[in-house]
């Protein structure tokens, strides 16, 4: 599906983890404030609802929300390492796709946090 410009309408915030790690090595990614900005950005997005399941190469994701990009290099080296911010609301990220190797879009399949 093609999009314009103005159909990526919602503000995402893509951080990473960083905070200083404890004696044992562990970076509690339940506080805030051990995540930094990595990429900021625009998307249109798609609530999945419920339960749906994407197959990939024979792996299943828990995915609620499907983002759609204009396409940069930031963004489609996000990984499942991070997580999505949109409107105060925090989405694990599952998968980063950049769609047909196309490099024009880049589609970031989310599940909401808990």
């Amino acid at each position: 599906m093609a999009r314009c410009i103005a159909d990526y309408d919602k503000k995402v915030t893509i951080q990473s983890l960083s905070g200083t790690a404890d004696a044992h090595g562990f970076i509690d990614n339940t506080l805030d404030s051990n995540w930094a900005e990595y990429a900021i950005g625009y998307a249109s997005c798609q609530s999945k609802g419920g339960r749906e399941f994407w197959k990939v190469d024979q792996v299943n994701a828990d995915v609620s929300h499907v983002w759609w990009c204009p396409y940069s290099k930031t963004l489609a080296a996000a990984t499942p390492a991070m997580r999505l911010r949109n409107e105060a609301v925090t989405y694990e990220i599952q998968s980063v796709v950049d769609i047909d190797l196309a490099h024009e879009e880049i589609e970031i399949q989310t599940k909401r946090a808990v």
